[in-house]
């Protein structure tokens, strides 16, 4: 195999299963390296000059007379190419500088154990010769301890520490770590620290104007809303501890304390996903416009259901949070499968229930709550294709790169697809659903009786708002309803055909 493409599989390799790992990094015998982006001192300012040590922990295995020494380069990824030297007459390369290469005037005396340098590349696509866009630093070391030379950066960029022995039976273990000027968080989750602060900011605004409704019409309250409300709370707490999170892993490193709290954020984060899928059933179901409330063994259902979805990813989100990245073992599949089963059945019924809603209503010509499970059916599917644009729009974009390009460019804004692009979807969708769902001076009444008959094409002429439209709902024939959908049909999976129909009494919606 041509040196330069094994050598750009390998280095792709590994820089691309430790791109998210932490800002201390180990090189083995086994994994000889590793990498991470970088931000110079100049773009992005800090109390440090940013730099990269290396220190070797253990060396082991090895015999007296054995060579022990271990070889270092510390390089841009993207001048990979000026690593190792071409064998003259011949198409073989050399990776380190030894007797045979010192032999063949590759190097000098005085540069044994090193790594062999091509200060200048010729690319025969351009016919030009490149130099590096780095510094490139090689050197060895044959005892424990911190090296006494720093790599410093200067230049933003990706890069990479790459090791190796001749000795094929010495065993080594070595920290290398990528300090940045702004503390302790690699280059590529820096950008998190502000936006999920952020992020807080624009929930608690959301809860504030929420909150404002809820006040303004605290006598006319659905207990959906009120879970609304409490949800936002949630929001904001969880957002300020991920914030809180790489604040602290910024300013004290990847320490077990701080890999502790990463645990519990995965539990707030799997409360965080059961509780979204749950709130989306109980409304699909109809709670809170159709009906004021549903039955307590339905309910009790969905409650419980929601119970082992967050059970079974929290436990998932854990064992992914500590698995390593390059693990072969198959035993998150045993967290996986159920946790994604899980999701799947929560999906799939509320799909199913918000239809059955939305026909019920439609037979009934109810067009103002049809439209809200109409614009909720939208903000659904919405949501699905925004996730699946911003994978789509990564995988294009990487598509469209070299390999060299995709290693150097993708790590600056990798995490907002892979990880904060979510959470703005989330934030959209609550926000809008909340809204939509928001106390209002009609929406007790919209719950606790049968809207009239209402033309599709007279729908607008109907005010939420408007007290005098809904007064005339009482006059309503619940006759013209027996054949309605009923969240306790047999066609609902949580349904219990034991229990009485939902709908309300005339006398009961007299009463309201």
């Amino acid at each position: 195999m041509n040196f330069n493409n094994f050598f750009k599989v390998i280095c792709f390799f590994f820089a691309s299963i430790q791109v998210s790992t932490a800002n201390k990094k180990v090189v083995t015998q086994d994994s000889l390296q590793v990498c991470s982006g970088m931000y110079s001192k100049s773009d992005w300012n800090g109390k440090i000059d940013p730099f990269i040590s290396f220190n070797i922990k253990s060396l082991s295995n090895y015999k007296d007379g054995q060579n022990h020494d271990v070889s270092v380069v510390i390089f841009d990824f993207q001048d990979y190419t000026h690593i190792g030297k071409l064998k003259p007459g011949t198409d073989n390369y050399y990776l380190i500088c030894d007797e045979e290469a010192i032999a063949h005037k590759m190097c000098n005396s005085s540069q044994k154990n090193q790594f062999l340098i091509e200060t200048e590349v010729y690319d025969p696509i351009t016919e030009t010769t490149n130099l590096a866009n780095a510094e490139i630093l090689t050197f060895y070391q044959n005892h424990t301890g911190l090296y006494d030379l720093k790599y410093q950066v200067e230049k933003s960029g990706y890069y990479c520490a790459l090791t190796y022995s001749n000795n094929g039976n010495l065993d080594y273990s070595a920290v290398v770590n990528f300090r940045n000027a702004f503390g302790q968080l690699p280059a590529s989750e820096v950008n998190n620290l502000a936006l999920y602060g952020l992020l807080a900011v624009f929930y608690a605004v959301g809860a504030v104007l929420y909150g404002f409704a809820f006040w303004k019409h605290k006598h006319e309250l659905l207990p959906l809303q009120k879970y609304l409300l409490a949800f936002y709370g949630f929001l904001i707490s969880e957002n300020i501890l991920i914030w809180s999170y790489y604040d602290l892993r910024n300013r004290k490193g990847n320490t077990s304390g701080v890999q502790g709290y990463m645990i519990f954020l995965s539990v707030v984060n799997s409360f965080k996903i059961s509780f979204s899928f749950f709130i989306l059933l109980v409304i699909s179901l109809g709670f809170g416009i159709v009906y004021p409330k549903l039955q307590r063994k339905l309910m009790l259902k969905c409650k419980v259901f929601a119970l082992v979805t967050f059970g079974f990813c929290a436990a998932f989100i854990i064992q992914n949070y500590l698995t390593p990245s390059d693990s072969q073992s198959s035993a998150i599949l045993f967290t996986f499968f159920p946790a994604a089963l899980c999701l799947m059945t929560f999906y799939i019924v509320s799909l199913k229930s918000l239809s059955l809603t939305m026909q019920y209503l439609n037979e009934q010509k109810q067009m103002v709550k049809l439209n809200m499970y109409n614009n909720l059916l939208k903000i659904v599917t919405a949501s699905l294709v925004a996730v699946m644009a911003g994978t789509l729009m990564t995988s294009i974009m990487l598509l469209g790169m070299s390999a060299v390009e995709m290693v150097e460019k993708n790590w600056r804004y990798r995490f907002f697809f892979t990880d904060f692009w979510s959470s703005l979807v989330y934030f959209v969708v609550f926000t809008v659903i909340s809204f939509i769902w928001r106390p209002t001076s009609t929406s007790y009444m919209l719950a606790c009786s049968q809207q009239l008959p209402t033309d599709p094409e007279n729908v607008a002429d109907f005010d939420l708002d408007d007290m005098s439209s809904i007064n005339n709902e009482h006059q309503y024939n619940s006759k013209n309803v027996n054949n309605s959908y009923n969240p306790n049909s047999v066609d609902n999976p949580f349904a219990d055909t034991n229990e009485i129909d939902f709908n309300l009494s005339d006398d009961e919606q007299h009463h309201i």
